[in-house]
């Protein structure tokens, strides 16, 4: 039985060609949980895992994987986040609405450091 990554849009299969890529695929979490929280990232209407159910590797940021070992892991707790979502499954972006929240933001980036250039090492 062939094995695709669940996420919205995403095409990945398992086969030679992924693992070639470094694309792995990962199981849905058996905590009730983080289960329901993977399930609510992918944005699918009325979707449920099972015990079938995979996403793939490039959902995730590089800092979820554990990779010590022969086999590639993901850490506890790791929520995938990395999607293409269409634009009717776009979350809008918060924005400042009152003059206050405004002048704050802006007195703000105005009183941030600037970020010092590290030397190369």
């Amino acid at each position: 039985m062939p094995e695709f990554c669940a996420a919205y849009g995403c095409n990945n299969q398992r086969s030679l060609q992924t693992r070639s890529r470094g694309i792995t695929f990962h199981k849905f979490p058996t905590n009730e949980s983080l289960r329901r929280q993977w399930e609510v990232a992918l944005r699918r209407e009325g979707f449920t895992a099972t015990k079938h159910t995979k996403l793939c590797s490039e959902h995730f940021k590089p800092y979820h994987f554990d990779r010590t070992g022969q086999i590639v892991r993901l850490r506890d707790g790791a929520i995938p986040s990395l999607f293409n979502f269409p634009s009717h499954l776009q979350r809008p972006v918060a924005t400042r609405t009152t003059k206050v929240a405004r002048k704050a933001e802006v007195d703000l980036s105005q009183h941030l450091p600037e970020a010092e250039p590290q030397p190369n090492a």
